[in-house]
Parts: C-alpha cells; structure tokens; sequence
C-alpha cells in the first residue's frame, strides 16, 4: 500500500508536496505519481537522488492518501472511486464545490469540520485562498469575520515554469530591443515591466481566480461573509503578495490583532513601522510559512484591520494540504 498517492505532476503544487515528503523523511517506495495516460516513458524528481515514474490513474493501488493537484473533470469519478476503496482523498481542484458532504478546508482555520467528511473526500481552496485564510487565521479564531476585502499580486509562477519561461523571453526581448513577433499568450499581454489585471479567464465581470476567491472563503467561513478579490499578475517569478482588509462583527484592535496572528502555526510576523521592516516577494522565495507585515486600523469600516500578506504559495499550499492528510 502506498503512503502517499499524488495525482498530477506538471503543475507547482505536485512538485512542492513532492518535495515537502521527500524532506520530511517519507521514502520514494511510499509514494507515486499518477496522471490520467500519461504518454511514454515520464518520470519526476523526489529528492536529489531519487527520480518517480508517473503511471496511470486507472493503475493506482491502495493508498492511504490520495491528493488531487489536477484533472479537475475527472475528480467526481475517481475521488469517489478512491475513498471507497478506504483512501483518504484531498481534492485541490476546483471540483466538488459546494457538495454535501465534503467540506472545504484550512489547517488552523476550520479543523473541526472534519466530522462533515462524510464521504472520507475533503476540499481544499486554491493555494492564493488557502494562504490568505491561513494568514488571518489568528483574527478569525478570535472575532467573527463579517467582510474580506483583497487585492492580490500574483507572480509568474501561477501558471508554472510556461508562466516563468514566458516572463524570462519578455523580459529579454524588451532589453535586448527585440521587435520580433512574440508569443505572449499565457497572460494576454507582455509582462515584463508590465501589471496585468487578469488572472486566469473572465467569469462575467470577475476573473476565474476573483470568483474562486469568494466561492471558497464562503465555503470554509460561511454564507455570511462578504468577499471582494482583486487579482493582478505582476513581472516576479515566485511568490504572491495580498493587501487584506477585515472588518470584524465585534471591536477589534491592530496591536491585538498582531498578538493573535503570531500565536498562528505556520505564520511570521514581520511588522516594523520603518523603511524594509516588511516581508516582500523576494524575502518569501523557498520558504513555506506565510509572512505577514503592515498590520493596521482601517478607519473606512467601524471594526476593521488591514495587512499584507505574502508568501511561496505552492510551497504555503503543500504544508496545508500534507498538515491536513496528518489529521485526517
């Protein structure tokens, strides 16, 4: 039986719980990689020294987790199909939203709803709404969270080493004074030196990403809160950073927001009042814990607090997931 079964390897999330098993001790024997067909010979790293064959979906044994970072369309057939079988399963696609008997959720934030796991499946958000979640953790074990307001700046990386490779050729081009035509396709417009208000396709008037945002925030908080996401992809290769704003049910105060937050697993403060006593994009880089720095009032709301959050999101993303397989 295998410990570990991860399906998807092409994608940042697989590669970083790949990595995270691998540094924690788990031996390569107790763990596989499966993709639907995957086409020939493809085999992914697992440490320095040891390397995975990617088999087939239909071929995977028993395990006793099993951890969905892609094939959204086929996640409702085989999810169910594995936790039947006595798999534990995370989902985190954007399949199952919303299903009975699956809940979404967030080490630190909404553990108690393991009991709704029902079908032995539980969801997790997308890696930008599980670190925004596990960032204010601290405020929402302490106040009861009535608005979420937040703008994102989204790194290269969102769309893996195509979105990495793409921002490297357009930043060459541009100065080495390269007029040839270009193939910027993955983020609609060159982004190099460039901001680009979209991430992922438009859903109505909101982007795939802004709308995921807040489907998933209601799912792990509840229907009463109100969620607003802005989401833009920025020139950087690895990392995001989050301007949040909350507005709490009851009074809440910055100085005690920042004494709860540093209680929180899986969360550094850094929140010097002075030139650099900040986290940016190149402090997270590698690392696996959320930065959080310039915590506030914010005087627009009658109990609200505002903060920057930051962090390797895949790497965020992995820790949650392998800390929610250990309870499962």
């Amino acid at each position: 039986m295998l410990k570990y079964a991860i399906i998807g390897h092409n994608n940042a999330l697989a590669h970083n719980i790949l990595n995270l098993l691998e540094a924690r001790g788990v031996l390569a024997s107790d763990v596989g990689v499966f993709d639907l067909k995957p086409q020939g010979l493809v085999k992914v790293s697992f440490g320095e020294s040891n390397e995975l064959k990617v088999l087939p979906l239909d071929d995977l044994p028993s395990s006793e987790v099993v951890i969905f970072t892609s094939l959204e369309n086929h996640v409702p057939h085989y999810a169910k199909k594995f936790s039947l079988s006595g798999a534990k399963v995370i989902n985190a696609t954007s399949a199952l939203l919303g299903e009975n008997g699956i809940p979404m959720m967030v080490g630190m934030v909404n553990e108690d709803a393991f009991n709704k796991a029902v079908k032995g499946i539980i969801n997790v958000p997308h890696p930008l709404v599980a670190m925004l979640l596990g960032g204010i953790s601290g405020i929402i074990g302490q106040y009861g969270i009535k608005n979420i307001r937040t703008s994102a700046y989204i790194s290269a990386d969102i769309e893996g080493q195509d979105g990495m490779s793409e921002l490297y050729n357009s930043t060459r081009r541009i100065l080495m004074n390269d007029m040839s035509s270009s193939n910027d396709n993955l983020f609609h417009k060159p982004l190099a030196f460039n901001v680009i208000p979209q991430a992922g396709s438009f859903i109505g008037e909101e982007t795939e990403l802004e709308w995921l945002y807040n489907a998933q925030i209601k799912q792990v908080l509840g229907d009463q809160v109100k969620v607003h996401a802005n989401c833009a992809v920025v020139p950087s290769f690895i990392g995001v950073g989050q301007y949040v704003n909350v507005e709490t049910v009851g009074e809440i105060d910055s100085s005690k927001v920042e004494e709860y937050i540093k209680k929180s697993k899986g969360v550094t403060v850094i929140n010097r009042q002075e030139d650099a006593g900040y986290a940016s994009l190149t402090d997270v880089q590698g690392e696996g814990t959320i930065f959080i720095s310039r915590i506030r009032q914010d005087m627009t709301v009658e109990n609200g607090v505002s903060l920057w959050i930051a962090g390797d999101v895949y790497k965020v993303a992995a820790q949650n997931i392998l800390a929610l397989a250990k309870q499962f």
